[in-house]
């Protein structure tokens, strides 16, 4: 499992290390639905009773499986304005995710259900309820890796 994770803990790492810009990158117009599924990664997080903050998040990552293929990125502002939107959204269909925290005695995986996102700056904050697994009251490093929204268009 940790072999499966180092491409990524290495792609999490490029995000911070690398000047991105915040905006969203254009992508064609899809003419039907296509899934997208949503990776935040922030270099630390909080769990205060049911809300998980993640700190410093520098974007959200967005990308389509086969046959679209197509990914870019977005503000945390654009993010939250997606929410709510459309027939398959975020507010009546709550999204899974897998939350990631990268620790020196091992890698942490928890299952969660997020609900109610809020930004403030460059922090994500979500209403969570633990699937799987548990979340400690702070941790360092961590991404969540949320399932799909279908779209009429790319997010961007």
């Amino acid at each position: 499992m940790m072999n499966m994770l180092r491409p990524l803990w290495i792609f999490c790492l490029i995000l911070f290390l690398v000047p991105l810009p915040v905006s969203a990158v254009d992508v064609a117009d899809d003419p039907e639905t296509v899934p997208y599924l949503f990776t935040l990664a922030g270099m630390s997080g909080t769990l205060e009773g049911d809300q998980l903050t993640l700190n410093d998040v520098p974007l959200v990552v967005y990308f389509a499986d086969r046959p679209a293929r197509k990914a870019g990125s977005m503000s945390l502002q654009r993010f939250i304005k997606m929410w709510d939107r459309g027939e398959n959204n975020f507010k009546q269909g709550p999204p899974s995710a897998e939350l990631d925290i990268y620790e020196k005695s091992g890698d942490k995986q928890t299952i969660l259900i997020l609900e109610k996102p809020e930004v403030r700056g460059n922090k994500i904050a979500f209403k969570v309820k633990a699937i799987d697994g548990t979340v400690p009251d702070s941790f360092g490093h961590a991404t969540i890796f949320m399932d799909s929204l279908g779209v009429k268009k790319s997010p961007s």
